[in-house]
């Protein structure tokens, strides 16, 4: 006898195959009579449970407490009753939505405007096998259920589930479908890939996700030789643009940025102001016709700017100017002038 087929749990387990076969509920309710049901069943669920008593049994609870300990809920009830769990195709459509349904209520999401279609599309396309769903939902729900645009709680997908969470797995798939629904992606959800990947240098040194970056209003700029220079105020640098460590770290600061007068500086401008509602720093046409007749009077040779950059949404003035011109000025080009 194993611990799963005592006489205690007879009813028990009849009731969680009638339930997971009759398709349409994904819970059942089991009185507990007597004090010797209560303690095997206590053990079964690692908790206590007093008698008498009526219980509400979760189907998804239930086959994460078993998965916790090596099984699944239909290997235990076959091995308990000698037989596999039949299901018919229009009963797996059922439970499925059913199971779905109850995690998404059971984390308060099932009022949410993405989840009727979210439910219909991992039943259809998840590839979720029938006994992984409950768990697999579940896990799904905690992790949506932390993901707020608003405001964003930043971490990693390692710390939300593990390694469930890597490219490929089935709980990623129907989180980035969720996310997706909800017009979200990982980072606008506050996701980092890992904790420790492109740390953010900054006047404080280089900063990972579990730094915190000291100043409400900080200067962005592209080369660190601004920060080896001096340049006044706390700097973020950001030499391969917007990374998401520098979301994280730019979440909620008051933003002045600065980059390159070439496409992919102006491009790196927009993405920073979009994302913190910044202001762009000695950014404008006229400091970009400045830069390039102060440098020429030196006798500055200029690279030549082989592409439009695309419209500055600070300045609308600024790729046509840039484009007419036809030559680049870096930060490093003008770096006096912004000391």
């Amino acid at each position: 006898m194993t611990e799963y087929d005592r006489p205690e749990l007879e009813a028990f387990w009849r009731l969680a195959r009638e339930t997971l076969e009759g398709g349409g509920r994904s819970a059942f309710s089991f009185r507990v009579e007597d004090a010797e049901t209560a303690a095997v069943l206590g053990e079964l669920l690692r908790k206590p449970i007093s008698h008498p008593a009526r219980r509400q049994i979760s189907l998804a609870r239930l086959d994460e407490h078993l998965r916790a300990h090596g099984s699944t809920l239909p290997e235990v009830l076959e091995s308990v009753h000698g037989r596999p769990i039949g299901l018919s195709t229009t009963q797996e459509a059922s439970t499925a939505d059913a199971v779905l349904r109850f995690a998404l209520r059971e984390h308060g999401l099932l009022g949410e405007p993405w989840a009727a279609e979210w439910i219909e599309h991992v039943r259809r396309y998840g590839k979720i096998p029938q006994p992984a769903l409950p768990m697999i939902a579940n896990q799904a729900a905690v992790v949506l259920a932390r993901l707020r645009p608003e405001p964003r709680r930043w971490t990693t997908r390692f710390a939300l589930a593990g390694n469930d969470l890597d490219d490929g797995r089935p709980l990623t798939r129907i989180v980035h479908r969720a996310l997706a629904l909800a017009g979200l992606d990982w980072e606008r959800a506050g996701v980092l890939r890992d904790a420790y990947g492109d740390p953010v240098l900054t006047s404080q040194g280089y900063l990972t996700l579990h730094d915190t970056l000291e100043a409400d209003e900080v200067t962005v700029v592209r080369n660190p030789r601004l920060l080896e220079s001096g340049l006044p105020g706390p700097l973020v640098v950001l030499p391969h643009g917007l990374t998401p460590q520098a979301k994280h770290h730019l979440d909620g600061k008051t933003v002045l940025c600065h980059n390159d007068f070439t496409p992919d500086g102006i491009r790196v401008v927009n993405e920073v102001l979009a994302w913190t509602g910044g202001t762009a720093w000695r950014m404008s046409s006229a400091d970009y016709r400045e830069a390039v007749a102060t440098l020429i009077a030196r006798g500055v040779e200029l690279p030549t700017l082989n592409s439009r950059p695309v419209e500055a949404s600070w300045d609308a003035d600024l790729a046509g100017t840039m484009a007419t011109t036809g030559l680049v000025v870096t930060e490093e080009h003008v770096l006096p002038s912004l000391l």
